[in-house]
């Protein structure tokens, strides 16, 4: 997907398709629809009246019209003139790229209304294009729709072309980061394995010059990951944990760290704890934590923060075997502390566990935000679309809530209630790996905070927004993608 910064008329842009965002309410249908109404002679807003068009946020109308340079008119509902804000843009540009590709177009403009800013507007528009452009059809061979919009002209009247590149390029990587992780989570289970994922990360870092190291099963068992060890134990498929580094330029031992963490179960099947059918099938998606830390590192360099960024991701598959572990089994973790698995089918946190005391006893990170599809409790809670907001620093917990904001990624705080700790008391053990039914979102956070130590630290379950049935504009059905956005906005200042 091209993206150009057309400074000319809207009504000048020549264009197969000019997509016009048109407002509603006492003010007027805005500045832009009233000058391509007039270059056709009044036909735009003649057919919008007799199509009842109320100009409604996810409504829209095409309009084939002469006048003006553009072949086709897509007028766009944007609601409330007052209510725009430039993130609207991103659905706007990937309807309007919908419209182009179902109509076999090779291209399409999107004028950005007056008022908004511009580079945070082409940043969106630019966003909502790359995204709108993803298909996995990898495994298609026949009813595959081919994608011809290649090119999005986003027209911004006036405005400074060079100063507004940059934000072209960085929105470029950012979707690119985003369809990585959509692609890891839509691929077969066969295929996206956790050697896979050390692939891909080798793939990254050699292309985006990042440090990496790969732990394989000696090196897990060297550094007492023993959580991890024991969930992969059950799979022909060997367990991996991932590290790689982005370093700044003029970095050393006192430069301030981030980590993210990112659950890697490349297929969940329970364990033991078996999941029945209907709830399994999808259960590829269960490394979309992963993921979205590896699309993440993908694009920090875009970014350029300046203080050290590392992606960790532990991965396994959660199998049944004769070697699986088993409820009643009692396991250390990295940082010694013990656990009682009374759920085989809880094995995310399991794997965090090591994963959080790493980045906090080896690496000792200044801030540490891990993702992960963890609980069905949170989408019981906030349904599918909001992840769950966790941690144990107020501060800390705004600035990723602040950033999933400006990404648009919906996430909401939840409480880590001290009185729920108590469902999590073994014994025999430290601590159970499950406490009762509820408030399970709530002590599986609990349970991922007894492994941060003194860090700062933050937690987002994702399991509702990480893969979806129901498509949206710039959202294929699947993997979403969901958390690369909010990571990439948080690296993008002080953390």
């Amino acid at each position: 997907m091209r993206v150009a910064l057309p400074t000319s008329r809207a009504t000048e842009v020549e264009t197969p398709l000019l997509a016009i965002p048109v407002f509603s309410g006492d003010d007027g249908r805005g500045a832009d629809f009233d000058a391509a109404n007039a270059a056709t002679g009044g036909l735009l807003a003649r057919i919008a009246d007799e199509e009842g068009f109320k100009a409604e946020p996810g409504k829209s109308l095409l309009v084939h019209a002469a006048g003006g340079a553009a072949q086709r008119y897509l007028l766009l509902g944007a609601g409330s003139r007052a209510e725009l804000t430039a993130k609207e843009l991103r659905g706007l540009a990937a309807t309007a790229c919908d419209e182009a590709n179902g109509r076999h177009l090779t291209g399409c403009a999107l004028v950005v209304p007056e008022g908004l800013a511009a580079e945070a507007a082409v940043h969106f528009a630019t966003l909502g294009a790359v995204l709108a452009s993803y298909r996995y059809h990898k495994y298609l061979t026949r009813d595959v729709e081919p994608t011809t919009c290649e090119e999005l002209l986003v027209v911004v009247p006036g405005a400074d072309v060079a100063a507004l590149e940059a934000a072209v390029t960085r929105a470029a990587r950012a979707g690119e980061a985003v369809n990585l992780a959509r692609d890891l989570v839509n691929g077969p289970p066969r295929e996206i394995t956790p050697t896979r994922l050390a692939a891909v990360a080798e793939e990254i870092a050699e292309a985006e010059g990042l440090e990496l190291r790969i732990f394989d099963e000696s090196a897990i068992a060297e550094q007492k990951m023993n959580l991890l060890a024991a969930v992969g134990a059950g799979s022909d498929e060997p367990p991996r944990f991932i590290h790689m580094t982005y370093r700044p330029a003029g970095a050393d031992e006192h430069t301030p760290s981030v980590a993210l963490v990112g659950k890697g179960i490349t297929f969940d099947a329970g364990g033991y704890n078996i999941k029945p059918t209907g709830s399994m099938e999808d259960m590829k998606m269960d490394m979309a934590g992963a993921a979205a830390v590896l699309g993440a590192m993908k694009a920090v360099a875009a970014y350029a923060p300046s203080y050290v960024v590392h992606g960790i991701v532990p991965t396994c598959e959660n199998l049944v075997s004769g070697g699986a572990y088993k409820p009643g089994d009692v396991f250390c973790a990295k940082n010694g502390k013990s656990v009682e698995i009374m759920n085989t089918d809880a094995e995310g946190r399991l794997v965090l566990a090591d994963a959080l005391s790493y980045a906090s006893s080896e690496l000792k990170a200044d801030r540490i935000i891990d993702l992960a599809t963890l609980t069905g409790a949170c989408m019981v809670a906030l349904g599918p679309h909001t992840a769950g907001l966790m941690g144990n620093d107020d501060a800390f917990r705004q600035k990723v809530a602040d950033a999933a904001d400006r990404a648009g990624e919906d996430v909401w705080p939840l409480p880590l209630t001290k009185k729920l700790k108590g469902m999590l008391k073994s014994p025999i053990a430290d601590m159970k790996n499950i406490g009762e039914r509820w408030g399970g979102a709530l002590t599986a956070g609990i349970f991922l905070s007894e492994f941060v130590g003194e860090q700062t630290w933050a937690h987002l379950d994702i399991a509702g927004p990480a893969y979806t049935e129901k498509p949206e504009p710039s959202v294929a059905k699947g993997g979403t993608g969901f958390g690369v956005l909010t990571l990439l906005e948080l690296l993008d200042g002080e953390v």
